[in-house]
């Protein structure tokens, strides 16, 4: 993901700095949002509960995203603190005071919403894809998104992040570290090869 953190750095003082502590909720699905929220530091998981798919990890951001633009709909997911994380909160009124100072503003928040559109199409064009292609894409994506080789995520999480079986994870990734294309460790898993990964795509 393409994230917008150099460009908000600016307008931070304009949002109010809320702390969070690890597995705490920054918003909850159902609940009506009247601002948004910019990570600025922590990683943050967007999780969907439904009666059909029961929890499914939407997205793992960290910093430089922009998160909970509901505009007084209810919010179709949660956004959880993977870890201890620094957020700014925008009301709608210093949404509107930013705008009025900094116009330019409002194509950053198009930007986002943007990315987000795309990310959507992408997870829904990689279903059609092999098992092995789920995983790897979406490995190559969190290394990406979140600027680091270390994949904080278990593999249940990461099963509920692709929708694919725990079972499935499991022996795809035994197989990726017997041939050294990841580390798994305390829980965590590590792209060793990122290269290899793409040949999976």
């Amino acid at each position: 993901m393409i994230t917008l953190k150099q460009s908000w750095s600016d307008y931070l003082k304009y949002g109010k700095r809320l702390f969070f502590k690890k597995k705490s909720c920054i918003f909850q699905q159902g609940h009506t949002g009247t601002g948004f929220y910019y990570i600025y530091k922590g990683i943050v998981k967007i999780i969907s509960n439904n009666l059909e798919e029961g929890k499914r990890i939407l997205d793992i951001v960290g910093p430089g995203v922009i998160a909970g633009e509901a505009d007084h709909l209810p919010y179709y997911c949660s956004a959880v603190c993977h870890t201890d994380s620094v957020v700014y909160y925008f009301s709608e009124q210093d949404y509107h005071n930013l705008i009025q100072r900094h116009p330019e503003v409002t194509i950053l928040f198009a930007e986002s919403l943007i990315l987000k559109e795309k990310l959507l199409l992408n997870n829904i064009n990689i279903t059609s894809t092999s098992t092995e292609c789920q995983i790897a894409q979406s490995l190559l994506y969190l290394m990406n998104s979140l600027e680091s080789k270390e994949i904080n995520l278990t593999q249940q999480e990461l099963s509920c992040y692709t929708g694919l079986t725990r079972i499935t994870i499991y022996k795809i990734l035994k197989i990726w570290a017997s041939e050294g294309i990841i580390l798994i460790s305390n829980r965590k898993i590590y792209i060793i090869d990122p290269e290899a990964l793409k040949a999976r795509l």
